[in-house]
């Protein structure tokens, strides 16, 4: 779909279908090429044994100094207490089943740091954003919580 539009210009971006745990993106991106990844509540939906393989992908992507903008459900979002109520949703420590069988995974900002500092990443930044969201079909006030980071790529000189 996206490729179909008249205003797609491959040589400004490129779009593709990959599997962060399986997939190279280096088969669709040149190694140490990107600037910034953008990883919008992405990571939640990766079982926590392939989140390692998924960081690593990310990370031949980008050039020294490059960044991840992170973003996922925090430890204690609403959503995951309400998920906690429910002992056929658990899956683990922290990971849930959604209704419709995707999965659901919530971050403390020690466990993102760590992740990525693992993997090679300094952490510029990592914290708990707080939000309230209101329905107000339901006339109900939900108290979200969220982890959000920079993480850069060292760069050559602090390897």
């Amino acid at each position: 779909m996206v490729k179909s539009n008249e205003q797609y210009d491959e040589s400004r971006c490129k779009a593709f279908v990959c599997d962060l745990t399986q997939d190279l993106l280096t088969d669709q991106i040149e190694p140490n090429s990107l600037d910034l990844v953008s990883a919008l509540f992405v990571f939640s939906a990766i079982p926590p044994e392939k989140m390692e393989v998924a960081i690593k992908n990310i990370y031949n992507v980008l050039k020294p100094g490059g960044r991840v903008l992170f973003r996922d459900y925090g430890l204690y979002d609403e959503a995951q207490v309400k998920f906690s109520k429910a002992s056929d949703k658990r899956l683990g420590d922290n990971l849930y089943v959604r209704q419709d069988g995707t999965m659901s995974y919530f971050f403390s900002t020690e466990d993102a740091k760590s992740r990525f500092e693992a993997a090679g990443f300094s952490t510029v930044d990592c914290q708990y954003i707080y939000r309230e969201t209101t329905n107000r079909q339901k006339e109900m006030r939900i108290d979200r919580i969220f982890t959000q980071a920079k993480f850069e790529k060292k760069s050559r000189d602090s390897l």
